[in-house]
């Protein structure tokens, strides 16, 4: 029988001054367990991002300026964005966007590119106590923005030999 799936949802503040690397914990010890006799693990299905203002709205940029949005989920904390190659990097995504107006407006051209467990078979498996969601904005834009995930998960059993291995490749 397939089991119930869940949403896990965080959220990382992205300051528009300066375009600094922000970053928040996600804690996941209520989902994976290495420690017991029947350790289980988390499986992400899907992901989706969301950008946001703190009205909900889509972030203003500055007339006639162009900038970019990046994000990042990792396993292990970091204090910049990293390549996609690295063995944290869980899933993420970059937007270069423009907005074209003279007058300040949220971005209405743009290029992004993403990698998400939904363009895997069978999503991402984690087998470690943390995530961490970061993010970082151009200075382009008039205001902070809210980068919020929201995980489309289930839990499942592993042995815990298999369980150990996974958590380590992940840091």
């Amino acid at each position: 029988m397939a089991k119930n799936t869940f949403l896990i949802r965080t959220t990382v503040t992205c300051s528009h001054t300066g375009a600094a690397f922000a970053q928040t914990e996600l804690d996941l010890g209520s989902y994976t367990n290495l420690g017991s006799s029947k350790p289980e693990v988390l499986r992400i299905h899907s992901a989706h991002v969301y950008f946001q203002n703190s009205d909900g709205t889509i972030p203003f940029m500055g007339g006639d300026k162009a900038g970019t949005i990046n994000y990042q989920l990792a396993t292990s904390s970091q204090t910049a964005l990293m390549q996609a190659s690295d063995d944290s990097f869980l899933l993420g995504g970059q937007a270069g966007v423009r907005n074209g107006d003279s007058a300040n407006n949220p971005p209405t051209d743009g290029f992004a590119e993403s990698f998400m467990p939904q363009d895997l078979t069978a999503g991402q498996v984690v087998a470690v106590p943390s995530l961490f969601l970061g993010g970082a904005i151009g200075a382009e834009f008039t205001q902070d923005g809210n980068i919020t995930l929201i995980l489309e998960c289930t839990t499942e059993a592993m042995s815990k030999a298999n369980a150990v291995a996974l958590a380590i490749s992940q840091q």
